[in-house]
């Protein structure tokens, strides 16, 4: 495959960055959107389960799919444009449902709370499920047409642009959007929905018009042709090819795997309780204030002002983690060692450009990921000594650098790998036995990542039903906080197993003793047949 220029490599993960506007709103305002519904925070840990089921039922499912795909389009545009309709649909049903419902059961029925709540969780689902599908096939495609030097370079754009999208979606959510934009709405979250389905309309039309996929029916011409399934799964036909794709993971691919699995123990109670934890540490104080001071007792409207006044400050906190986020998505693939290099680029086989000085030869990034785990592993556990909303803030700051790995690293580390593994089956004599497919592969990956987190929501349930009191923003609920130093223990197990992760020199020389026990094998059978055409 041909070096990719920056500009293709840019429109090849636009996507990505549009799609994470999508999720910023969600993170940043779904928690207090399905609170000021009067949902309790044990009922909303379980509704976050929607997005790990994503990546359990439906990434593997479309990655399977896009595999197998014939369509003249290409493999992945099909299911990253039906993906798109979706998502902006569920965000606009999500962000109107109290209006939905009102005028669709208004009329019949007295307690409209339990409805409204039931209609969110199910949008909520919709939305997660129609993202999952954006993301799987988008991930895939940065695999399929990037050549595995640039699977580095290409996956670190992704991380950039989602970062971007983080900074564009929190920027938008500390800004009094309905002041600045009634025509689109009343509240700040449907303004929101109505700007991250714009970006993601941008960003995927961009991606599909200008990013031509080889057409599948033409695949196979030059290498070795791989068998390839084109009738309808049914369901257990789909997790018997996801088990067989687990077991032909290469050991490589596995052990990031693994250390995801214990990472994302810790990620989802920082990606979706952030808002609430800083959010409530902001009120409390307001309160203790107002209370210092002898001030009277706020009313109901007062009251909603205040947490919006507080979700504005918690988003300003995501706002500033998503700034560290971005500046060490830049800042790392400078002084991160490549783990290959161009073989056609002379200048990086002499190591004279600025940016080879810039890199630091040890920190490879493994050993990088391996750091950031730690980083989370200590953020998590400050949690002992913080009690005001500024020191959460920097708290929440700080989460950037692991987030930034957490963009970056596994992803760059498994399409490497992918890359390695088709380039082996370019050879005719050459049948390889690891899983080679870009869709199945980054499915797999996603159980890993979404098991942990449908865990994580569980044990979360569980600590909010014993620690969490019945009001928000109760003085002495400590249960976020125990959840987050829970889950530091996740990101010092994901630690230790990154540290095991190879390099591309010793997959190297495991590569070539696995040749030459293969050939031992074929020479062997060979003299048995010889042997017994002697016997003859």
């Amino acid at each position: 495959m041909p070096t990719r220029s920056m500009g293709y490599i840019f429109l090849l993960t636009l996507a990505i960055g549009g799609l994470q506007i999508s999720w910023s709103t969600e993170f940043s305002n779904g928690t207090p959107f399905l609170l000021s519904l009067g949902m309790s925070k044990t009922l909303m840990s379980l509704v976050w389960i929607a997005g790990p089921l994503s990546g359990v039922l439906v990434q593997p499912i479309v990655g399977m799919l896009s595999d197998s795909s014939k369509s003249r389009f290409g493999k992945r545009r099909p299911f990253m444009v039906g993906g798109t309709c979706f998502t902006i649909l569920s965000l606009f049903l999500l962000s109107w449902s109290i209006d939905i419902v009102r005028v669709l059961f208004g009329w019949f029925v007295d307690n409209l709370t339990v409805v409204t709540q039931t209609f969110a969780v199910l949008m909520v689902y919709m939305l997660d499920f129609s993202i999952g599908t954006v993301q799987a096939s988008s991930r895939a495609i940065i695999v399929d047409n990037a050549p595995i030097h640039q699977q580095q370079t290409a996956n670190a754009f992704a991380a950039v642009l989602t970062g971007a999208g983080n900074i564009v979606g929190f920027i938008l959510g500390v800004i009094d959007l309905p002041k600045v934009f009634p025509f689109l709405g009343n509240t700040q979250f449907r303004v929101l929905a109505f700007f991250a389905s714009l970006a993601l309309i941008i960003s995927v039309g961009l991606a599909c018009l200008y990013i031509h996929e080889r057409n599948p029916n033409l695949e196979g011409s030059g290498a070795v042709m791989v068998e390839q399934e084109t009738h309808p799964y049914s369901i257990p036909e789909f997790y018997s090819k996801v088990k067989r794709g687990v077991t032909r993971l290469s050991p490589q691919v596995r052990l990031i795997c693994d250390t995801e699995f214990f990472a994302w123990i810790g990620y989802f109670p920082m990606l979706f309780y952030t808002t609430t934890y800083v959010g409530e540490m902001y009120y409390r104080e307001q309160m203790d204030i107002r209370e210092a001071n002898s001030l009277p007792p706020l009313s109901d409207d007062e009251i909603d002002k205040l947490w919006e006044a507080a979700t504005r400050y918690a988003s300003r906190a995501l706002l500033l983690y998503s700034i560290m986020s971005l500046t060490a998505n830049l800042v790392l693939p400078l002084i991160v060692a490549p783990s290959y290099s161009d073989p056609n680029d002379a200048a990086a086989k002499t190591a004279t450009s600025a940016s080879s000085r810039l890199r630091i030869k040890w920190l490879t990034l493994p050993r990088s990921w391996m750091l950031s785990h730690l980083v989370f592993a200590a953020a998590m556990f400050s949690t002992f000594f913080i009690h005001t909303g500024a020191q959460a803030s920097v708290m929440i700051t700080l989460l950037g650098i692991p987030w930034a790995h957490a963009l970056w690293a596994p992803f760059a580390l498994i399409a490497e790998d992918v890359a390695r593994v088709k380039a082996k089956l370019r050879h005719p004599s050459m049948i390889y036995k690891y899983e080679h497919e870009a869709g199945i592969i980054m499915g797999v990956h996603n159980v890993f990542v979404s098991l942990p987190q449908v865990l994580s929501s569980l044990g979360s349930s569980i600590l909010f039903k014993l620690l969490a009191k019945p009001g928000r923003g109760d003085a002495g609920d400590n249960s976020i906080v125990w959840i987050f130093r829970l889950s530091g223990f996740g990101a010092l197990v994901a630690a230790y197993l990154s540290t095991k992760i190879k390099t591309p020199d010793q997959i190297k020389l495991e590569d070539i003793f696995d040749e030459q026990e293969e050939e031992e094998e074929e020479g062997g059978e060979e003299n048995e047949d010889v042997e017994a055409g002697r016997n003859v």
